[in-house]
């Protein structure tokens, strides 16, 4: 059971928090780097950077889906985003 929450995210805010995990896998510094200039750059809150890291750092792909889509709070702009890329990437690892 994963008890982490993140701020509300925007639609582009969990699509830029989704492109940092895609690459979490492969470039784990870089990704945490990548956050960070985002977070410089104001497109996300302390509180926002704070989760995400724990995020990053400790969850597979399957409980961060699930925080994810909970820090969407119902937006369904956001859910769309959500559930285009989490198929996706279900697809991806499915042929690998």
């Amino acid at each position: 059971m994963t008890v982490l929450s993140i701020p509300t995210l925007s639609s582009h805010q969990l699509s830029l928090a989704l492109d940092i995990l895609d690459i979490r896998e492969f470039a784990f510094k870089e990704s945490l780097q990548h956050l960070d200039e985002l977070a410089a750059n104001g497109e996300f809150s302390q509180a926002q950077v704070k989760a995400l890291r724990v995020l990053i750092k400790t969850l597979d792909d399957q409980e961060a889906a699930r925080v994810l889509r909970d820090s969407c709070d119902g937006d369904e702009e956001s859910l769309e985003v959500l559930r285009e890329r989490v198929v996706h990437e279900a697809r991806a690892a499915y042929v690998r």
